[in-house]
């Protein structure tokens, strides 16, 4: 199969607005990214730009523009994802730049890299590849471990947070 090559580029680019509202009707999970800084203290940033790549070997991609997780995570070249249960929304907020006083974020490391004690599922990565992408890096990272259990999702959908009735537990 032949590789596609970039032919001439459209010159009409989507009004950023109506991309912002377009992509918002995708339905997305949201995962909490964990490092460490050079004092062991534990960084945790919200995001919904978690996608698995491939299996054999397992591979995800996160998405993140420059900052302090983005620093973090080149220098230490790995980091940890947290999937968040629905009853997790106060821990989107709080690692999204809205801190909650009331809650105490409970991190352990299971092998190497420190993640949410509690959530739904929980993955430990290094960074295999990065890709400069306009102004967010794509790291494409190699899963080393990972475990979860039953529950539902947070989701965000529309701009919102949103709890998903599951069919098993409509059946319940």
């Amino acid at each position: 199969m032949d590789m596609l090559k970039p032919t001439n580029l459209i010159e009409a680019v989507a009004d950023s607005v109506q991309y912002r509202k377009s992509v918002s009707k995708f339905a997305t999970g949201i995962a909490i990214i964990t490092c460490e800084d050079d004092d062991g203290k534990v960084h945790g940033m919200t995001i919904n730009s978690f996608t698995s790549i491939s299996l054999d070997p397992p591979t995800v991609l996160i998405s993140l523009k420059p900052g302090k997780a983005h620093r973090l995570i080149t220098k230490s070249g790995r980091f940890g994802a947290s999937i968040l249960s629905e009853a997790q929304q106060d821990h989107s907020s709080h690692f999204s730049g809205r801190p909650q006083e009331s809650l105490v974020p409970d991190f352990v490391i299971r092998h190497s890299v420190p993640t949410l004690r509690q959530c739904l599922a929980w993955f430990e990565c290094d960074i295999s590849e990065c890709v400069q992408v306009h102004d967010h890096t794509l790291f494409l990272a190699r899963v080393r471990h990972c475990d979860g259990i039953d529950g539902s999702p947070l989701m965000f959908f529309g701009s919102q947070y949103h709890r998903p009735v599951i069919a098993s537990q409509v059946n319940a």
